[in-house]
């Protein structure tokens, strides 16, 4: 694990305001796209681009393993009330199930219980009450409904027209409501998938939904910036906190507070009382999106990430949240003056790939000493068959034409995203640095 301090020092990041302060902290070798706590293990868990998620002590957020089961970006994690599973869901179309017990108690390589039957990427994961049910949500337009114990697909809601960003069950557990890019929240019957109504219907994107039992309220966030609260017991309850601003990425609620808490794509983040409505906090948080978010129990704090591989804790209550939170060095995207080449490598290498000789905690192999070698021969790393079966050598040559004509026409069957850099000076600026930076140090 890596811990860093604001200017990239040791031990970990402890950055101080007047009297109080926040905790960033980074085990990851990629952006943060999901975060889960849980109560009862008093756990939290955050789900990375890099393909890993990482289980945390949530006291002191040190790190307890690190999970490595998913072939691509996981992108959601939940825990079951009872704190006995723990639940990813990632780009490879795939659920994993991890024991609680295994991991606190367990070796430092533990297994999971992967759950197949989607068609496209997962983006969302939430247990019933009793936690012997789970709902996954997916961009092939579904949601899947899992029986935990025996890992079987019960059956699959299908009404939205386009990817599922979220489901939650109802209080009674009878019922699910789920989200989706068509812009409704939709309400359907457990035990039979009839689709009973329409709760929502935003006009734009529903990107994510909260649920709390206790106070009986969704609440969600849209692509045209709409922070909303249904209210199921009341509709007359039901509140529009926002409209109109950046998309919102990120939502949670708590019912012991009467708190809830959304992020935006812009690194904004704002805390509202759900009985009025009235924002007690709002302050930038990042540069760039915040995809994760967690309130903590009561609102003692919050927990979110994004963009960067760090997640931040701050204290909510006695706490006086500035308008914008100190800034950190990025590494992805970064805001100081770089050449061109460097840039270039900043946005569309160094989410995946390192240039040490390491290839730990990263997507994709390390740069290290690319030019001349072989596609797939990084030693250790779990390439496609695909890649492994190629003759293709990295140069300069066939580095431009992985960028300019796209992983899927030069390397088809890689992990690659697929990106292409359309500029041929961006291309030639890319291949100058990358040939200065990963050049093998010479003894």
């Amino acid at each position: 694990m890596v811990y860093i301090r604001l200017f990239i020092a040791p031990i970990f990041m402890l950055l101080t305001l007047s009297t109080h302060a926040f905790d960033r902290y980074t085990a990851h070798g990629g952006p943060i796209k999901g975060l889960a706590y849980s109560e009862a293990s008093n756990l939290a868990v955050s789900a990375s681009f890099d393909y890993t998620a990482v289980v945390w002590h949530a006291d002191g957020m040190q790190e307890l393993k690190r999970l490595v089961a998913h072939n691509a970006a996981v992108n959601a994690a939940a825990f079951s009330s009872d704190g006995q599973w723990l639940a990813t869901g990632g780009d490879d179309f795939a659920i994993h199930l991890w024991s609680v017990d295994d991991l606190v108690n367990g070796s430092e390589s533990i297994g999971s219980i992967p759950l197949t039957g989607h068609t496209a990427k997962i983006v969302h994961l939430e247990f019933s009450a009793d936690g012997r049910t789970l709902l996954s949500s997916s961009w092939d337009h579904t949601v899947g409904i899992w029986d935990v114990e025996s890992g079987q697909l019960i059956r699959q809601l299908k009404g939205h027209q386009g990817p599922v960003n979220a489901a939650v069950f109802a209080t009674s557990g009878e019922q699910v409501y789920s989200a989706g890019a068509d812009g409704h929240i939709r309400l359907w019957n457990l035990e039979t998938g009839e689709y009973v109504r329409s709760l929502v219907r935003n006009g734009f994107g529903i990107n994510v939904m909260d649920f709390d039992p206790v106070l009986d309220l969704l609440a969600y966030g849209g692509s045209n910036g709409v922070m909303g609260l249904v209210s199921l017991a009341d509709r007359s309850r039901d509140l529009e906190l926002w409209v109109g601003g950046p998309p919102v990425l990120a939502v949670s609620i708590d019912g012991a507070s009467e708190k809830v808490a959304f992020g935006t794509a812009e690194g904004r983040v704002m805390i509202a009382d759900t009985y009025v409505g009235d924002i007690e906090h709002d302050f930038t948080a990042v540069k760039g999106p915040v995809w994760a978010m967690s309130l903590l129990p009561n609102a003692e704090g919050l927990l979110f990430a994004g963009l960067d591989d760090w997640v931040t804790r701050i204290p909510l209550q006695d706490f006086k949240v500035p308008s914008r939170l100190p800034d950190r060095d990025r590494r992805f995207h970064p805001d100081e003056p770089i050449d061109n080449g460097q840039r270039q490598f900043a946005r569309k290498c160094s989410v995946c790939h390192s240039l040490t000789a390491s290839t730990e905690r990263r997507a994709g192999p390390t740069l290290y000493g690319v030019f001349g070698r072989k596609v797939g021969a990084v030693a250790g790393y779990p390439y496609s068959p695909e890649l492994k079966a190629m003759d293709l050598v990295w140069t300069e040559e066939t580095i431009d034409a992985l960028f300019r004509d796209g992983p899927d026409v030069v390397t088809p069957g890689s992990k690659m995203p697929i990106q292409r850099i359309k500029a041929q000076k961006d291309r030639d600026d890319l291949i100058s640095y990358l040939k200065r930076a990963t050049a093998p140090v010479t003894p």
